[in-house]
């Protein structure tokens, strides 16, 4: 009796252990609400597996993560200039195109590809496919100063450092030294990659000059939405993000008490890729996934979930011209296409500015600004 108890132990454990082993796992390092949930399980079933999606909160967490091999992620989803940082230390797999039924080289929206081209990233242009794409925007609550959008029309990044804006307007910066020092360099005029010490110590100087209320990231949005914060440095999709929420919930009204502003004069456009690391365990998996990724419907869907403008010139085009979207596509915001013009001079890319630059700024942004005197 206790052999044949014993042998059916064995058989139950081995069943077990085969079908624990029958799904395999794919590992994507992401940012958090960046990519619909209802994706996820309709590629599971698909392709019989499990996806683990894990968040970060910034590009040089994910560099981290990925040169220490913490993680054996298939897939993460940096932004431009943190792709040419892990391409040029030998942390991608190049993308073998051949594994993607969906790709097109002209699938990408045109002014997607003209930024992207004018902004000298053809030496890494093959590890990547673009995710989304937006700018930087001024999120503004209208529930303390009903006015206050024309003002931030008028003088557009000027506001954060300009005694422009009510008497009593709370405003909030991002807090992140690449991020904050942009805005200042939009304002003073120097190029968002500048590597020059003496413009960004100028910048450090103007940035700590300003009494901002309110540091944050992704929280910014949700004190501008609820009237706690005046004025915020935000990403588009930030804005679009809480605005969603709002309309597709119980609160349609709140929407109307805030909007968002994005200066096309001089801006950043970002986008994001999807790259395989070279931590990827699941590769061929991983290139399942991007293939399903760049499937129109998919990618119509994952806009809708997300929040930030698509990168495929179908879906661009479909929620552009269909009257639902009008009150979303009407902002500036959503459509950086606006800043691009022919020779890519309105809008720029981040660049990866380098180690030494990098811990220059870092230092002036912890020591002067952040946590300084």
């Amino acid at each position: 009796m206790k052999k044949i108890v014993c042998i059916l132990y064995m058989l139950i454990s081995i069943l077990i252990l085969s079908s624990c082993s029958y799904y395999k796992e794919l590992i994507i390092l992401n940012w958090q609400d960046y990519l619909s949930y209802d994706l996820i399980t309709a590629f599971e079933e698909e392709n019989d597996c499990i996806v683990t999606e894990l968040t970060t909160s910034s590009n040089e967490n994910m560099y981290n993560d990925i040169l220490n091999r913490r993680v054996p992620y298939d897939i993460v989803i940096p932004s431009d200039y943190m792709i040419d940082k892990l391409y040029k230390n030998n942390l991608l797999k190049e993308i073998d195109y051949s594994k993607l039924e969906n790709y097109e080289p002209d699938m990408f929206v045109s002014e997607l590809n003209t930024l992207m081209s004018n902004n000298q990233n053809k030496h890494y242009k093959s590890y990547y496919i673009p995710y989304f794409w937006g700018s930087l925007g001024i999120m503004y609550s209208k529930k303390n100063f009903p006015n206050i959008g024309e003002i931030i029309e008028e003088y557009g990044f000027a506001v954060f450092y300009e005694d422009v804006l009510p008497e009593g307007a709370k405003i909030g910066m991002y807090d992140s030294s690449r991020d904050a020092f942009a805005c200042a360099e939009l304002y003073l005029g120097y190029s968002l990659n500048t590597t020059s010490e003496e413009e960004l110590l100028k910048c450090a100087e103007l940035i700590s000059s300003r009494n901002f209320q309110k540091w944050g990231t992704d929280d910014l949005k949700i004190d501008v939405a609820a009237g706690n914060c005046d004025v915020a440095l935000v990403y588009s999709g930030d804005f679009f993000d809480a605005y969603y929420a709002d309309t597709e919930g119980d609160t349609a009204e709140n929407a109307e008490t805030y909007s968002i502003y994005a200066p096309t004069n001089a801006n950043n456009v970002f986008y994001d890729g999807m790259v395989i690391p070279i931590t990827s365990a699941e590769t061929e998996l991983a290139y399942k996934f991007i293939d399903f990724i760049l499937d129109a419907e998919n990618s119509y869907i994952n806009t809708e979930a997300v929040g930030y403008c698509p990168t495929l010139q179908v879906v661009y085009d479909d929620i552009f011209s269909d009257s639902e979207w009008e009150d979303i596509t009407s902002i500036e915001a959503y459509n950086p296409a606006l800043i691009i013009d022919e020779a890519g001079s309105r809008a720029e890319v981040y660049l990866d500015l380098g180690e030494e630059t990098y811990r220059y700024m870092e230092d002036l942004y912890n020591n002067k600004i952040r946590f300084g005197d």
